[in-house]
């Protein structure tokens, strides 16, 4: 059997009542001193201390061997049995939850016993290798939990109870799984589930919903009281010690709380609103508790973005994005300057539409989907030019977006570095570009990064310089090949004297350190034919034409 815990603590009884499931507390002898409303109702026999509980509840196994046998009492082997039936209740079939009860001492004094109907019991058999159980945790999975869940939610719908959902993720849980190993990931998983489960009481449902997130049911509960339990878990994790391989690691959750009530309208959407309520703990610091508020405009907002995570994540499983190309225009005509220039861009097909990058790019970096997007551009890129070996002999140059986020994982650099190495692609036409405020962020990573491609024949661009945390002493020291002059000063530079001189200051200082100048935004003659005067390198903008398709390769030598 399953060794698996179910605290018994002492409630009021009617709490207890008030669960659907069967609770029963049995002595060391294998009497019944306790059993709810539930419990009651499942036995076939007035509820009376002192019987045995083989005779209150005569559950069997599957192969119809008795589980409580008569004088029932063994302590000190906690278990978990999927698949129990009760013979005169025909085919329904319960999980059954068993572990000591211990006083102040730490001494025995009974047994608590959690019975649960199994929604999925036609499918689910003790031994078959199939169990609705999480393996890592030994929780409740997803779907026992969504079963609950709609419970709660009809409950409250037809009575004046209110109830909450906790939705809880384990902060900076990559990074722990990225540094120290998936093993150790599992380990913290299992540790901060033990710790959440002794901080909860029975009838609190503890699940685990998937990778680093699991999900707490109140019953009977006030937004007061889940906010409480919510902090009083949050503490527990904070003073927890997790340690791997001698590293000690700090631990901490954020936690988003929705109360249950009878405006609430389905299952779904209190699952919505818990993983908006879950991220803006998140976004409010780590380690903290959000009560979902529909009012709240910061939720309604963040609410819209998560639709939109959503919608990103159907268009990555359906390879619904696609590329275009926009030229970057030679304005120094000398033997050393590429002939053709273009810059990638991504585009998401949605509801008929072609989406530009503004409409999907910031809910992407917001949750984190920018590596994911980054990996299916150069997948799909370098894919093409396998395809078209005939590129990599011509006098071009493509440019490639590298989000901050794919830049700290050191997977997804490495992934770069092969698809780089692979067959018919020359790294010579390749150019990665990164932001200014992501390479300074980022010092010693991105340098690193840029002095591995070039060994590889690449080549960097640094974006949108000027604006962010702009410094020509960092320049200096960035390997970079080209400066991408940002478009805020390019765009008015023949009317704005100041943004002149900040064209004319980033180019000048460039030259001087080796470095080509690209000027953003250039959509107007009058400021192309000054970029050209200024001794600028490159030119891109709606001057020269809208993005297009990746498709025709004739465009590559017009």
């Amino acid at each position: 059997m399953t060794v698996l815990t179910d605290v018994l603590l002492v409630d009021p009884k009617w709490i207890l009542d008030s669960l659907g499931d069967a609770v029963i507390s049995i002595d060391l002898e294998g009497r019944v001193s306790f059993a709810n409303s539930a419990a009651i109702s499942l036995s076939e026999h007035d509820f009376g201390r002192g019987l045995a509980v083989a005779t209150f509840l005569p559950f069997v196994d599957v192969g119809g061997e008795s589980i409580f046998v008569e004088g029932f009492s063994v302590s000190g082997s906690d278990m978990l049995l999927s698949g129990a039936l009760l013979p005169h209740t025909g085919d329904c079939q319960y999980t059954i939850k068993i572990r000591d009860v211990t006083d102040g001492d730490g001494d025995v004094v009974g047994r608590s016993i959690s019975v649960l109907k199994d929604s999925l019991a036609a499918a689910v058999h003790y031994g078959d290798g199939e169990s609705h159980l999480d393996p890592l945790t030994e929780l409740m999975g997803r779907q026992e939990f969504e079963r609950r869940l709609e419970n709660l939610v009809n409950d409250a719908a037809s009575s004046s109870r209110t109830h909450a959902l906790l939705y809880i993720d384990i902060d900076q849980f990559k990074l722990i799984n990225d540094t120290s190993g998936h093993v150790a990931g599992d380990n913290l998983i299992k540790s901060i589930a033990d710790c959440l489960q002794t901080e909860l009481f029975i009838g609190d449902m503890l699940c685990r919903l998937g990778g680093d997130e699991f999900g707490v049911l109140l019953s009977n509960v006030d937004s007061f009281e889940a906010r409480s339990i919510a902090n009083r878990l949050i503490k527990a994790i904070k003073r927890m010690h997790f340690v791997w391989s001698g590293i000690s690691h700090n631990t901490s959750i954020s936690i988003g709380v929705v109360l249950i009530d009878e405006n609430t309208s389905d299952r779904e959407s209190v699952m919505s609103q818990a993983d908006v309520a879950m991220y803006s703990a998140k976004e409010d610091g780590r380690g903290r508790v959000h009560l979902y508020d529909k009012n709240d405009k910061k939720l309604s907002r963040l609410h819209d973005d998560m639709d939109w995570v959503h919608r990103i994540n159907m268009a990555l499983a359906a390879d619904d994005f696609c590329l275009v190309t926009e030229r970057i225009m030679p304005l120094v005509d000398e033997n050393n300057r590429t002939t053709t220039f273009k810059e990638l861009l991504v585009r998401m097909r949605y509801n008929g539409e072609m989406l530009r990058p503004g409409q999907f790019m910031p809910a992407a970096e917001r949750f984190g989907l920018m590596p994911q997007i980054d990996r299916w551009v150069i997948k799909n890129f370098f894919n093409y030019l396998q395809r078209n070996t005939e590129i990599n002999n011509q006098d071009v140059m493509f440019s490639i977006n590298i989000s901050g986020q794919s830049l700290c994982q050191e997977a997804f650099l490495e992934f770069v570095y092969r698809c780089l190495r692979r067959g018919n692609v020359n790294p010579e036409i390749i150019c990665f570009e990164i932001t200014e405020t992501v390479a300074i962020t980022n010092f010693s990573v991105v340098t690193r990064f840029i002095h591995r491609v070039h060994e590889l024949g690449g080549k960097f661009a640094l974006d949108d310089f000027g604006t962010g945390m702009s410094s020509f002493g960092y320049l200096q020291e960035l390997p970079v090949d080209f400066v991408k002059i940002d478009g805020l000063f390019v765009h008015d530079m023949d009317k704005n004297p100041v943004h002149e001189a900040m064209v004319r200051s980033i180019n000048d200082i460039s030259h001087v350190l080796g470095k080509r100048t690209i000027a953003e935004f250039v959509e107007r003659q009058e400021v192309f034919d000054q970029l050209q005067l200024m001794g600028v390198d490159y030119a891109q903008g709606y001057l020269h034409g809208r993005p297009t398709d990746l498709i025709d390769l004739s465009s590559l030598v017009t």
